[in-house]
């Protein structure tokens, strides 16, 4: 019984292992300095001296050699701000968001850039428990809550071996109330885990980056107009059909853009 035991939960911490290792190799793989501090510092003198453009061209050299970070993408927001491109400003803060969730600084710096956009959407209202779940696995990064849950995985392994091999009553109870709980908590941190890769890894969110679109009823330019969205508008993505993509904006309306018409947020 012990043995079945301990090769369950030796498969569930190998599986849960490799799915941290791969969302840590995209973090490692952000840092913007890895053998770019010239570039880097040339960028940062740019912005400094308020030559935005020559900064934010900088900082897409680096974006293009896959070295993209949270740091990174919130300094190419910054300096999209500063320039007036809304659009590309919060693309970029919602790019660093995802890389980290729980940076108050970018997470402000986005609130400020979605106060400039025009529409003002009514967003559809959730349970509370589900926003409060949200905010709670949005605090820190996938990969995070993947290291979180093996740490859980191996307090449950020894709790597990307490109950099973220790003869003391009191330490057997103490084994078997600490495998509960340490088990609740590896589920739910591997369940956060697996959701912040998700999403991480499939975008399913664009911002509308033409000053004035209309949102077509159907895959076509001769389709009827349903609503207007503007510049900087998140929305999320969702069937794709011959270069139209249909997406759904907070309020719960659907229609189709042009996929030109928006950038992906991955």
């Amino acid at each position: 019984m012990v043995k079945k035991i301990f090769i369950l939960i030796t498969a569930l911490a190998a599986t849960l292992s490799a799915v941290a290792q791969e969302d840590s190799v995209a973090t490692v793989t952000a840092a913007p300095a890895l053998g770019n501090e010239q570039i880097w510092d040339e960028a940062n003198t740019a912005y400094v001296n308020a030559n935005y453009p020559r900064a934010i061209e900088l900082y897409h050299s680096i974006e293009d050699q896959g070295l993209a970070s949270a740091k990174l993408y919130y300094n190419m927001g910054n300096a999209y701000f500063k320039t007036d491109d809304m659009g590309h400003a919060i693309l970029y803060y919602n790019k660093a968001l995802r890389l980290s969730p729980g940076d108050q600084d970018i997470r402000y710096n986005l609130d400020v850039a979605n106060s400039y956009t025009k529409d003002r959407i009514q967003v559809v209202p959730e349970l509370f428990l589900t926003r409060w779940i949200r905010s709670v696995r949005q605090t820190i990064s996938g990969n995070a809550w993947a290291v979180l849950s093996l740490v859980f995985f191996a307090v449950m392994l020894v709790a597990v071996m307490a109950y099973m091999l220790v003869n003391s009553l009191l330490f057997r109870k103490i084994g078997f109330f600490a495998t509960i709980v340490s088990f609740l908590l590896f589920v739910i941190t591997t369940s956060f885990a697996v959701t912040e890769r998700r999403h991480a890894t499939s975008p399913t969110e664009a911002i509308v980056m033409r000053a004035s679109v209309s949102v077509k009823a159907a895959p076509e330019k001769n389709s009827t107009d349903m609503f207007v969205l503007h510049e900087g508008t998140k929305v999320r993505v969702g069937n794709s059909v011959e270069g139209w993509i249909e997406v759904t904006i907070a309020d719960g309306n659907k229609g189709w853009l042009e996929e030109r018409t928006i950038e992906m947020i991955d």
